[in-house]
């Protein structure tokens, strides 16, 4: 386990995904050899991926110098909801953003903000790391998850927060412009990594092989772990429009 990061990553990691997006001037490329003076093309990406957790400060100062801000601007101090409940334990809250499929590959979306609601959780198992919130759909884990179920997910930064087997993930999909996500359980089999489901229903056993993860890598090109999930909450009650 490596030292907790001294400045809050999943900040830099939003400023770095909303300067290149699609019509932003840069594009994660050409934001990276502007802020290396050319020597490292992938320092934005392995941000964005969670490759890369703990910046130093010269890489700081060139995301800085290259965006047009202040240094000051990149490092704020980490911002908690907290509450108490009953006056004893902490807890914060993470705002549901979209829905992950369990069986099936299914696109990756944001929900607009009249469908978000939040959800209340514990204290961040590892501080100083991103945590998010999907909602489940489907049947391919529904021996341990319930479809339904709000799902606290801790973004995966290697060297930090890492995956291993029999965790249950997140995975990310990429083919050509489009991401896909889904959940599935994860397994070795002495060679390689494989995703598993956990279903009551035959359809869905099937596991998917994604070879031999290392620190830079996970399975193939297209296909990544993206986060870990921590709980699945569930709710019994139906809200009322």
């Amino acid at each position: 386990m490596t030292q907790t990061p001294a400045f809050n990553i999943a900040f830099l990691r939003k400023i770095l995904e909303d300067a290149t997006a699609p019509d932003a001037k840069w594009n994660s490329r050409s934001l990276s050899m502007a802020a290396t003076g050319g020597k490292n093309p992938y320092l934005v990406r392995d941000i964005i991926k969670g490759k890369s957790t703990n910046p130093t400060l010269d890489t700081l100062v060139g995301l800085a110098r290259a965006l047009d801000m202040d240094i000051s601007q990149m490092i704020p101090a980490a911002t908690t909801i907290m509450h108490r409940v009953g006056g004893s334990q902490p807890f914060e809250t993470l705002e549901v953003v979209g829905a992950v499929a369990a069986g099936v590959w299914r696109e990756e979306t944001t929900w607009g903000a009249e469908d978000r609601y939040s959800i209340e959780v514990g204290p961040n198992p590892f501080p100083g790391s991103e945590r998010f919130a999907l909602r489940m759909e489907g049947y391919s884990m529904d021996k341990v998850i319930p479809p339904g179920s709000d799902l606290e997910c801790l973004r995966v930064a290697y060297g930090y927060v890492e995956p291993q087997p029999g965790d249950i993930v997140i995975v990310q999909r990429d083919r050509h412009d489009l991401h896909e996500l889904t959940c599935k359980r994860l397994d070795h089999d002495g060679q390689n990594f494989i995703l598993r489901g956990e279903s009551t229903r035959a359809e869905f056993q099937e596991p998917i092989v994604i070879g031999r993860p290392d620190e830079n890598h996970v399975g193939d090109n297209d296909i990544t772990i993206i986060a870990i999930v921590l709980r699945a909450h569930q709710s019994l009650y139906t809200r009322r429009r």
